[in-house]
């Protein structure tokens, strides 16, 4: 069995971190290879499988992106996670449907694309003083902006060439990113299986690894993993692998993301990371092949 590890021009051999997965499906008889989504010539229908794992300039050629998805779906590829989760994953107004269905999340506004907001309105109506913006479509904390409400003016012109093409969130900034840190979840078919905390560098607030970030493996309570594997169970189908990103508030949960796409799943902070996740994808090839453009 061949499957494609998906990811892009600039890493063209993986992440660091994704190496790991290569032995880890070689002990399964499985032989995984790197290929960039936006070369020319690669033969997709060879592989048996393809596993999105870091198109990370996915969000800067969105409508590329999703037409090369778009195009594999429709020829019958069979993706990890699947493709009808991972095209419901793409834009982040799903927030709205995880809310809608009980999931409690980081309160949050989306915007539709091409709208014109009153975003000092619509956060002062939630008494919010200071905000985050980001667009929908995004990652990498591509684009995302932390101001005070009395800044906006300074933000507008950003808003607005997020708006030219895609939606936009409103969220309040919490505190609790500085002083704790934000907690990402793995889990492989549902199964929990590690976590991380995620710091942001001194005088910034973006935990991102691009920014400065670190990252540390940590113990977490278990009615917090009960409740980010609720938020894994939440979504339309049953993910391969999939990462929770959240924030712990007065005690309690909240969803930031919930990353099915193309998250980094901090496999080297488990000793059986890498092999729990080989497994997944060995389950999910020994599923029926999707029916073409499904």
């Amino acid at each position: 069995m061949r499957v494609a590890l998906v990811t892009s021009e600039a890493l063209p051999l993986l992440h660091e971190d994704d190496r790991l997965l290569l032995p880890a499906l070689t002990d399964l008889g499985i032989a995984g290879q790197p290929a960039v989504w936006s070369a020319a010539g690669v033969d997709w229908r060879a592989f048996d499988a393809l596993v999105i794992r870091s198109p990370w300039d996915y969000f800067l050629r969105a409508a590329e992106f999703r037409a090369w998805l778009d195009a594999r779906r429709a020829g019958g590829a069979r993706f990890c996670n699947a493709g009808e989760i991972l095209a419901w994953n793409f834009d982040k107004r799903y927030l709205a449907e995880l809310a809608a269905a009980g999931v409690p999340i980081v309160p949050t506004i989306v915007v539709s694309a091409r709208d014109r907001p009153d975003i000092v309105a619509l956060a002062r109506a939630r008494g919010w003083d200071e905000i985050v913006v980001k667009p929908t479509i995004s990652g990498g904390g591509h684009a995302t902006h932390r101001f005070r409400l009395d800044a906006a003016e300074q933000y507008r012109d950003a808003i607005a060439k997020i708006l030219i093409d895609r939606g936009l969130l409103i969220q309040p900034f919490l505190p609790e990113i500085l002083r704790e840190g934000e907690l990402s979840l793995l889990f492989f078919d549902g199964a929990f299986s590690h976590a991380v905390r995620k710091r942001p560098k001194e005088g910034d607030y973006r935990v991102q690894f691009q920014y400065g970030g670190t990252v540390e493996p940590v113990d977490v309570r278990g009615e917090w993993a009960e409740a980010a594997r609720r938020c894994v169970a939440a979504a339309p189908v049953l993910p391969t692998y999939a990462r929770v990103d959240g924030v712990i508030v007065e005690g309690r949960f909240l969803l930031m993301e919930l990353e099915i796409f193309e998250p980094l799943m901090f496999l080297s902070h488990h000793p059986l990371a890498a092999q729990r996740f080989a497994r997944a994808i060995q389950r999910r090839l020994k599923e029926p092949a999707p029916a073409p453009g499904s």
